[in-house]
């Protein structure tokens, strides 16, 4: 009787202390598990809200963009709304004659498109590393049409809405994001700096208070810094490539040198995508090669001296990204929204890391995405 009381007493002594032992390695699991699904929750919500998380955010980009030419004004009796009206209406009619001014040739290149690109295939022809290339496609393309013929099945292809009915929608989806932009915009500027004294004050303490109102101070001076300055790299960077192009005899500099300015907050992708632009163009328009083999490694030359001399003469090595974190936001944020993503991912990421480096908990995250020769680990 008792050696079956021990028996009992070592059960129960086993399966307390079970849970003790069980504890602490379910709490260091239950924050990673927690962080994950949240995470997972927040990139959906991304993805599902695009629609009206995309305006916002530009908004934003373009408030830290505009904010210093509000506050210039400010300080010469200029009142901010009035000011902020200026600037913002003052810009969207400077985008509006820009863009009607390129709208005719980009219209009239987007209906010769096909015959240029007929145009380029035939020169392409007459290359014989091209030539070789297009007859091994073929050829893989003609095996595996063969392939594929006889296990080919019917497909029915169901249209659940008219071409027409598509194109309204797109089109009042657009103009309503714009809407949204300009008088988001508008707003934010006008209010000043209202936002970031409410933000300070959902902390209960003085010097909380003053603390954050100082970190949201520093996060728009070094992002308004950031965003004016690459913004000038580009206008510069278009600039250039337009009147390079002028200079060769390229058809519609201007034009080109638009695309370029835009292309250029692409990090890698656009300038891969700019050169291709010229690339066609230059080559439909020239008898040889020679015309486009010029306007390539010219704009490359170009494009080399913005990235290794002008960028970081100007903007210094204060804010920038590492390369792999570059890369990473550009597909990240490519994938959650689109064309919209690319162009921001940079200045959205370095938003993070500004934001991530004023913060004792989250600095580890400045430091992985900032460039490890700017940033000291402390």
């Amino acid at each position: 009787m008792s050696l079956a009381v021990q028996m009992h007493e070592l059960i129960e002594s086993t399966g307390a202390s079970r849970p003790s032992r069980l504890a602490p390695l379910s709490s260091r699991l239950l924050v990673p598990l927690l962080a994950s699904i949240f995470g997972v929750l927040a990139i959906a919500a991304l993805q599902f809200a695009s629609s009206l998380l995309v305006p916002i955010a530009i908004a934003v980009m373009l408030t830290l963009l505009l904010g210093p030419l509000v506050r210039g004004m400010s300080r010469y009796g200029v009142a901010e709304p009035v000011a902020a009206g200026i600037i913002v209406f003052g810009t969207i009619t400077l985008l509006g004659v820009a863009i009607v001014l390129l709208s005719a040739p980009a219209t009239e290149w987007l209906k010769r498109a096909p015959e240029t690109l007929r145009q380029v295939q035939g020169k392409l022809r007459d290359i014989g590393p091209v030539t070789a290339i297009q007859e091994t496609a073929t050829s893989v393309a003609q095996v595996t049409a063969g392939t594929n013929a006889d296990s080919a099945e019917p497909r029915v292809h169901v249209t659940t809405s008219s071409p027409l009915q598509r194109v309204g929608w797109t089109t009042a989806t657009v103009v309503g994001g714009v809407l949204t932009v300009v008088f988001l915009t508008f707003f934010m500027l006008a209010s000043g700096s209202m936002f970031r004294r409410k933000i300070a004050y959902l902390f209960p303490s003085g010097a909380h208070r003053t603390r954050i109102k100082r970190a949201l101070f520093e996060v728009e001076r070094q992002m308004s810094r950031y965003l004016l300055i690459n913004t000038l790299i580009s206008v510069a960077f278009g600039v250039a490539t337009a009147a390079f192009l002028t200079v060769i005899g390229v058809p519609n500099p201007v034009l080109w040198g638009a695309v370029t300015a835009v292309l250029n907050y692409i990090p890698y992708l656009g300038a891969f995508v700019t050169v291709t632009l010229i690339g066609i163009v230059s080559l439909a328009t020239a008898r040889g090669t020679e015309l486009m083999v010029l306007a390539c490694g010219g704009f490359l030359l170009i494009d080399l001296l913005k990235g290794n001399l002008v960028t970081p003469l100007v903007l210094g090595r204060r804010v920038p990204l590492n390369t792999v974190a570059v890369f990473l936001s550009l597909l990240f944020w490519g994938w959650v929204w689109g064309i919209p993503g690319f162009i921001m991912a940079v200045p959205l990421t370095v938003m993070i890391q500004v934001i991530c480096s004023h913060s004792e908990r989250f600095r580890g995250v400045a430091i992985v995405l900032g460039n490890w020769g700017s940033q000291r680990i402390p």
